[in-house]
Formats: C-alpha cells, structure tokens, sequence
C-alpha cells in the first residue's frame, strides 16, 4: 500500500517538475536573451548619438543622412552580437539646427526560442541641437576694385556671407552670446567718421579739409604698432587725407587755384580719394545690421590684406574693451581671451595679393614717403606680407581661430601666406568659384556651431 501511494505521488510531481524546469529554463533564456538586447540596444543608443554629432558638424555641407550612415556604421560593428540593423533614419528641420535620428535592429535569441520566439527588436532615437556657445567673430572681407571685375564676385561674397549668418543665426534675430563684426578692407580700413577720438589732435590740426568731411579711413601707426592691437590711448591714428596734386603720380585735382573746392569731390577726389566706401561694423548681436552691411558692401581701391587683419584683431582684442560703442559697450566686450565657454574668431578672405602701386595713396602714405622702410613698388608687397604673418600669429598665440579663404584663384603666395595664417590646414579654404567660397562659408559655419544631444 505505501509502495503504491509513493509511485502514485511520483507520478504526480513528475509534471510539476517538468513544468518547473521549463520555466526556469524560460526565465533563464529571457534574462539572457534581454541582457544581450539591452547591450545592442545600448551600442545603438551611443552609435546613433556619435553619428549624429559628427555629420552635424558638416550639416550645411554634406549630405546628413549618408553622413549619419557613415558614422554609424563606424561605430556600430557590423552583425553585433548577432543583431542587424534594420532601420537608420535622420532628419532636419527647416533651419538646419536640429537632427532627429532613430535606429531599429533585431536581436536574434538563442534560449527564449522554447517560449517562442526567435528576435528581439530594439529601438533607439536621438536628437542632436546645433548650439552657437559664446561666440565672438570678425568677418574681414576684402572689398577691392578687384573683387568687381566682373562684380559677380562681389555678389558671390554677399551670398556667401548671408549664408555663413544664416548658419550661425538659424532662426533667431538676436541670440545670447553671438556676437559679430565686420571688417571690409582695401589699402586702409574705415573706422566710421563718428570716432574722432581716435585721431591724432596733432596731425589734424595741420590738415585743411575746405568742409569737407572725413569719410572715416585712418593711417597705420609708425614704430611697427601697425601689427600690434594696442588702443589709440598707446598712440591715436592719423585721419587718412590725400591732398590736393594737380598732376603727377599722386595727382588728386580736389581744388581750384583758388582754393575752391571742384565739382564730383567723393572717393575718386578729394581728401577721402580711395577711403574704403564701407565703415567697419562693430560686433552686434543682431541679424538685420549684419545682414544690411553685407547687402551694401561697394567695391573700390588696392589690397592690403595686413591693414583688413590688424583691425579684425583690435576687435577681439580685450583691450579695446569700452571703445566700440553699440552692443560691444552694452556687453563689455571685447571679453577676455580666457573667458569660460566663449570663443573668438577671425574669418580673413581676399581675392588678390598685396600690392602697393606707384600712383596711389594707402595707409602707409604713398610709396615714396617709405613708411614701409622701402620706395620700391616691388619690395613693399612683401613687407606688407610679412606684416600680415605676424598679425596671424599674434592672434593665434592669443587662441583666437583664424579661419581663411582664397577667393578666384588670387596666387600662390597670397594662397600660401593664408594657408599659414589659419590656425590649422582645414581652417584654410581655397576656393577658385563662387560656389566653392559658398561651400567654404558654410563649412566655417559648421566648424563654428557647436553641438550638443539634447534628447
């Protein structure tokens, strides 16, 4: 009797044994099969976050979503664990300042197939926020008669300006912390005829305008402070003048020989003869006035490349803290080199090399009053070029990013001189076509907006 009870007893535990083991083996199989889904989910999650930093920091460049599958795929090891990829999706919204990004990949299970089923599909998104940090950036533009012959430069610059604002902007009209100037530049820069403080009282008082007002163009300061940033308190600036010269090579007929003054006085004769038409911009916050300046940038005079890059360093440079006026007083700026989470840059473009002729006035005087240490219409270039690799490398040992562009092909040693000025070899952009400097702007408005994964 008891032997029977006792098969009897076995018989019915036997099932709940079975069905126990098949459980546990269940629970065993769904653990281990989840850890390893949650694994590839968490290499998708990193991947997809990777990929969509890295293709936008090119957006306005290159193609997003084959960019985001490059990056994926780099850091997404093919067959992971077993798992395949099933899904990559990135997408922009209409100002190009946020990436949406999902993926899908399917899991295959090795235990869970004895409860039924043979993949685990897991999902990851991710949206990366294109976010301009504290900015500071001077846009110094080379506004020569060169650059409209045939004016079709001059259009492709204003484009690609608007761009490179476009991209740093997005949709916003006055975003915190963006600051921007602009510094058109010939043989001189003009500072605005507002900022009379500047001027040299002493060179002033010996000049006879007959009424007419100064444009605003300045003279480069002797005792090489020309490649220095140092304020009009260290030492003012002469007020650019080209007098009157009734003939020879510096010929500027502006006055009767009765000292009245001609008809057509302007920026082909008179004392303002080839002052650079368009005033600097000091850095603004606000879209409308840098996008205005840029509509209205004319053409006129030589290049000096050096004189447009001195006065893009004076900008950032903290020492002109309180003389700009506008925004820049409002905020304090130029802020210091070393303040946190803000960044300073200088975008230097040109169509030609640094020339110094024989019939023309700049900002060094004429040739022959050998402020350059030479009369040579051939030497001076080349001082004025070395002007220009000591004021880039002065802005680079203060941190400032010097990004440059060679425009329509301007020569070998303009592009090389560039080339050296920039902070690093991707920071310089040759670009021979106007649709290479609009690719150019817009790889400098990538390289300036920086990223952030909001979600």
């Amino acid at each position: 009797m008891r032997k029977q009870w006792w098969n009897n007893r076995a018989g019915a535990v036997m099932p709940l044994m079975a069905v126990s083991i098949i459980a546990l083996v269940g629970m065993t199989g769904a653990a281990v099969d989840t850890g390893r889904a949650q694994l590839v989910q968490s290499k998708l999650s990193s991947a997809l976050d990777a990929a969509g930093l890295a293709a936008g920091s090119n957006i306005n460049t290159q193609d997003v979503q084959a960019e985001v599958q490059k990056y994926f795929d780099a850091n997404f090891p093919d067959d992971y664990l077993g798992s395949e990829v099933t899904e990559l999706v990135a997408t922009v919204n209409d100002d190009n300042t946020v990436i949406s990004l999902s993926a899908e990949a399917v899991v295959p299970v090795r235990i869970m197939q004895v409860m039924g089923f043979d993949t685990i599909t897991v999902r990851a998104t991710s949206e990366i926020t294109r976010q301009t940090k504290g900015l500071e950036v001077v846009l110094v533009v080379d506004t020569t008669g060169s650059m409209c012959s045939p004016c079709t430069k001059i259009d492709a610059l204003k484009d690609a300006a608007h761009d490179l604002i476009g991209i740093l902007y997005g949709e916003e009209e006055n975003p915190e912390d963006l600051y921007v100037g602009i510094v058109p530049f010939s043989q001189n820069v003009n500072v605005g005829n507002t900022r009379t403080a500047w001027r040299d009282a002493t060179h002033w008082a010996t000049l006879n305008w007959r009424g007419v007002t100064w444009a605003g163009c300045v003279e480069e300061r002797f005792n090489n402070r020309d490649v220095t940033d140092d304020p009009p308190s260290v030492e003012a600036f002469r007020a650019f003048f080209w007098p009157d010269v009734n003939s020879g090579n510096y010929a500027n007929d502006w006055l009767t020989n009765g000292g009245s003054l001609r008809s057509g006085i302007g920026y082909s004769k008179g004392p303002n003869k080839h002052c650079t038409l368009n005033p600097l911009v000091p850095m603004t916050t606000n879209r409308t006035t840098l996008d205005n300046a840029i509509t209205n940038l004319t053409t006129n005079g030589n290049t000096h490349v050096n004189v447009g890059a001195i006065w893009g360093w004076r900008m950032l440079s903290p020492r002109w803290r309180g003389l700009w006026g506008g925004d820049m007083d409002a905020n304090a700026l130029p802020l210091d080199y070393d303040t946190p989470l803000m960044n300073k840059a200088v975008i230097i473009m040109t169509d030609g090399e640094n020339v110094y002729g024989n019939t023309t006035r700049t900002s060094y005087g004429y040739i022959t009053d050998n402020r350059l240490g030479t009369t040579s219409t051939s030497v001076a270039p080349d001082r004025l070029d070395d002007r220009l690799a000591q004021v880039c490398e002065s802005m680079k040992a203060q941190g400032i990013l010097v990004y440059t562009v060679a425009f329509d092909a301007p020569g070998a040693n303009i592009e090389t001189l560039l080339e050296n000025c920039a902070t690093n070899p991707d920071y310089f952009f040759n670009s021979p076509t106007a649709a290479d400097l609009s690719a150019a702007f817009n790889a400098i408005g990538d390289s300036l907006s920086n990223l952030r994964v909001s979600r």
